[in-house]
């Protein structure tokens, strides 16, 4: 019976049977399979079902996505070792030797057999793409910088850019022996939010490593400077 192993940090956390006959469902609810309680996992967050044999992986809509091996995924049939990247959380999918024995032999018999999937499934894939591509059009979000120590309320970012130092006319300010009057600039442009630090001497890190360049900013990113850790958060409106 394939398996799912979660892990956080590199740390196996627990073992997930994964049953032929029912979907197993995945998020933050406390109703689901298996339950990550974590605010970028959506509720029900994504699901997984045997179909014809192979198990898929689906996305239900999720806020921030589901990813298979760095990849964002909509629908995915899986194969073992995959791994799926939900929130700071991963599955391995696991599957016996001899099941993907038995797969390989029957994609070299029919290759038409492997690019084919169920009609189901492509009906659910279709849905489900037709239906993102709706809510794309609706979804408006608004930038927030969170404090991770809570000392702080959350800042929007309302103008083009903001910059982060210990000067007075920063928009965020930070206490520092290390840092210059301004450390880094966050900025808007076509949608999409950059960081960068504000001079070679700035180390800047996110997710913990350090950048020396412009970086794009990812919903959840963490951004350090000096002792200060932040988060950056897209809110949907």
């Amino acid at each position: 019976m394939p398996s799912l192993i979660l892990s956080y940090n590199d740390e196996e956390l627990h073992t997930y049977p994964v049953e032929k006959n029912r979907p197993l469902k995945i998020g933050r609810s406390a109703q689901n399979d298996i339950t990550i309680d974590e605010t970028a996992v959506s509720n029900l967050h994504a699901e997984i079902e045997q179909e014809a044999g192979d198990y898929y992986i689906t996305d239900i809509q999720s806020k921030n996505g589901t990813f298979v091996d760095g990849e964002l995924v909509i629908s995915r049939k899986l194969k073992n070792g995959n791994i799926i990247t939900i929130g700071n959380y991963s599955l391995r999918f696991q599957s016996d030797d001899n099941e993907d024995q038995l797969e390989d032999a029957a994609d070299s018999v029919s290759q038409a057999t492997m690019m084919i999937d169920t009609s189901l499934h492509r009906s659910r894939l279709a849905k489900s793409l037709a239906d993102i591509s709706e809510e794309k059009e609706k979804i408006q979000t608004q930038a927030i910088i969170s404090f991770l120590d809570g000392t702080r309320e959350p800042v929007e970012i309302n103008k083009p850019l903001i910059s982060i130092g210990k000067e007075d006319t920063c928009d965020i300010k930070i206490k520092s022996l290390f840092f210059g009057k301004a450390s880094a600039r966050i900025y808007n442009e076509a949608d999409i939010f950059y960081v960068k630090p504000a001079d070679k001497k700035s180390k800047i890190k996110i997710n913990y490593k350090t950048i020396k360049i412009e970086t794009v900013l990812k919903d959840f990113d963490v951004i350090e400077v000096g002792s200060t850790k932040m988060q950056f958060h897209l809110k949907i409106l």
